[in-house]
């Protein structure tokens, strides 16, 4: 009998051991993302935060990883406890990374020189740490932007965008512009790069969305991408130089969508585009229409309506509607936070109603989700973003919102 219960301690400590071992060992794989089955009629109701690169620079802090864990578990833990069931987290606001990639070096803002040593893998910590704390987390990428630095000496000389622009052959795939630099969108090595780069993101970390954001082409000049439009004409092309950025777009977001999917089905891929449709697609040559309309492009739209009510040019209501008119992917709406208690000048010319309309009312997010969760077609909203939670001028509103987000599609 006593060896019977001395075998079953040392079973039990075992356990507890190994168990602790996986919720303290950060280096440990993390395992693919499962969909799971427990949720109301096939689909959660999502509620996100945006957390931005500068915002992820500031958690890394002083370059500690074990300060960086606690900091993540914490920020989680509170975000869960606000309501929230997903982070979406900016692991590649340009061409580097916050994670181990074989396609970009490591970001200067993750430990303050691009290129340089992955003191610890930044995207694996977040994604155990959304695990612990019961929350998605979604891979956020801007997929053209380089820098906002127009030097390209200043890019570390591993990062595929330098090598590019100083290749003879290669030169084409990379422009400056105005203070920046950006891939060209119409190059075929750079819709590869995006597509290998978000493959590389759902094979190797557990997260549950690639989630791309409003920028695609930076600017209308016919210059920036003349070689791959002269050439598709005398290839018998018929295309206008417009619709043919749009295509090359167009093809860059389906690429990706059809490997995250062959990498893992469970994964979802997104984009959060700018709320102006019209603009999207004339001056972006974002054709947000034909993806919204067709999964064979993305799982999910989530316009960035930021806007109040009262709002001269995109009043919140009208817009969202807009949206829904021709959506058939999930739909979500991106709200802005970060605009409470300040005056809004792009609103109107002369109104002050409407320029002073976040600044008066401590209501309006909480308004805005109150009216998203009445409508079927909205299947959730994202929060544009994590610092303002904590911004003293947007305090009454996040209380507001917490409540908002707390009583509307319980968890």
């Amino acid at each position: 009998m006593k060896k019977i219960i001395i075998l079953f301690l040392v079973i039990s400590l075992s356990f507890c051991s190994c168990s602790l071992m996986e919720e303290t060992n950060e280096k440990t794989t993390v395992q693919p993302f499962i969909e799971s089955e427990n949720k109301k009629e096939g689909e959660t109701y999502v509620k996100s935060v945006w957390i931005t690169y500068y915002e992820l620079e500031k958690m890394i802090g002083n370059n500690d990883e074990e300060n960086f864990r606690v900091a993540v578990n914490k920020a989680f833990k509170d975000l869960y406890e606000m309501g929230f069931n997903t982070v979406t987290v900016q692991v590649r606001a340009f061409a580097d990374a916050f994670y181990k990639s074989d396609y970009f070096p490591l970001s200067k803002y993750c430990f303050g020189k691009q290129g340089g040593e992955l003191k610890y893998d930044v995207l694996n910590i977040l994604c155990r740490a959304a695990q612990r704390n019961q929350l998605k987390i979604e891979a956020w990428v801007n997929p053209y932007r380089v820098s906002y630095d127009s030097d390209i000496e200043k890019l570390s000389d591993n990062n595929i965008a330098k090598k590019w622009y100083k290749s003879k052959n290669k030169k084409s795939n990379v422009f400056v512009y105005d203070k920046g630099i950006y891939f060209n969108p119409a190059a075929d090595d750079v819709k590869k790069l995006i597509i290998n780069g978000a493959r590389e993101i759902a094979e190797k970390y557990s997260v549950s969305a690639i989630h791309f954001d409003d920028y695609f082409y930076p600017t209308t000049e016919k210059k920036i991408d003349s070689s791959e439009y002269k050439n598709y004409k005398k290839k018998g092309g018929k295309l206008s130089l417009s619709d043919f950025r749009r295509k090359k777009v167009s093809e860059m977001i389906k690429g990706v969508n059809e490997a995250v999917k062959a990498v893992n089905k469970n994964i979802k891929f997104g984009i959060s585009p700018a709320s102006n449709i019209n603009n999207d697609y004339n001056n972006l040559y974002a054709d947000v229409k034909k993806w919204a309309k067709n999964r064979i492009y993305c799982d999910y739209i989530c316009p960035q309506i930021y806007f109040g009510f009262k709002n001269v040019y995109q009043p919140f209501m009208f817009t969202v509607k807009k949206w829904i008119e021709f959506t058939t992917c999930d739909l979500y709406i991106g709200l802005p936070l970060y605009k409470s208690g300040k005056a809004d000048k792009y609103a109107a010319e002369e109104d002050k109603n409407a320029i002073n309309e976040f600044k008066n009312n401590k209501n309006i997010i909480a308004r805005q989700i109150n009216y998203l969760a009445k409508i079927d077609d909205i299947k959730g909203f994202y929060i544009f973003s994590y610092s303002s939670l904590s911004d003293e001028k947007c305090r009454e509103e996040v209380s507001n919102m917490i409540k908002a987000i707390q009583s509307t599609h319980p968890n």
